[in-house]
């Protein structure tokens, strides 16, 4: 009796023998994987290994794919958990400043509300001379409103901008730890496929973490 990892090598062994691309086994991702120069080089000869003996490729195979599609959920999971984080702490970051942005507002409609009295005043010269005399007052508290903006806005963007690096660096380091990963198993897997051993060991989910 097969296992799925068993039956899945089979379907593998026997397509890679039949011209089938190695991409169209191995389990998809949802995310467009990272890949350089060394992994597509490993892939292309796990293909051309595997054709030329069937029978050693299903046992390599039922071995390795089952940590090569591990290395991927991982990366998912990685991958999710950096953007989730950032989302995160954007919208605390955001959710920190809605005082101070309601404060600016009060300020900016209060100073606009104070001239509305004066335009109820029928008296053109003492009109005029309330519009000047509120005018200067307002334009001090407008002059500090701008300033509190300005700096709000700086913060904001000094603390989006740190989020931004944090984020790049965690996916730098997810992607990092998924091509490394990937490099070594498929290197193992030609090793296999050209006489090495097959490990004894269970490597059964032990990719998966959710931290």
């Amino acid at each position: 009796m097969f296992s799925k990892f068993s039956l899945l090598a089979v379907v593998l062994a026997f397509g890679l023998v039949s011209g089938l691309s190695l991409s169209l086994v191995v389990k998809p991702s949802k995310l467009k994987l990272p890949t350089n120069k060394k992994i597509l080089g490993l892939q292309q000869q796990t293909e051309e290994l595997a054709a030329r003996d069937p029978g050693t490729s299903v046992r390599c195979f039922d071995y390795y794919i089952p940590i090569i599609n591990g290395l991927s959920a991982q990366y998912e999971l990685d991958y999710n958990k950096c953007v989730k984080d950032y989302d995160t702490a954007s919208e605390l970051v955001l959710a920190a400043w809605n005082s101070t942005l309601f404060g600016i507002q009060a300020s900016g409609d209060r100073g606009c509300n104070t001239f509305f009295d004066c335009s109820s005043i029928v008296d053109f010269v003492l009109a005029f001379e309330c519009f000047a005399n509120v005018g200067a007052e307002q334009s001090k508290i407008m002059y500090q409103v701008s300033a509190n903006a300005t700096e709000a806005a700086v913060q904001i963007k000094i603390h989006l901008q740190t989020l931004d690096s944090q984020l790049e660096s965690c996916l730098n380091y997810s992607e990092k730890d998924f091509v490394e990963g990937t490099s070594l198993y498929y290197g193992e897997l030609n090793k296999c496929l050209a006489g090495a051993p097959v490990p004894q060991d269970t490597t059964a989910n032990w990719y998966y973490t959710t931290a």
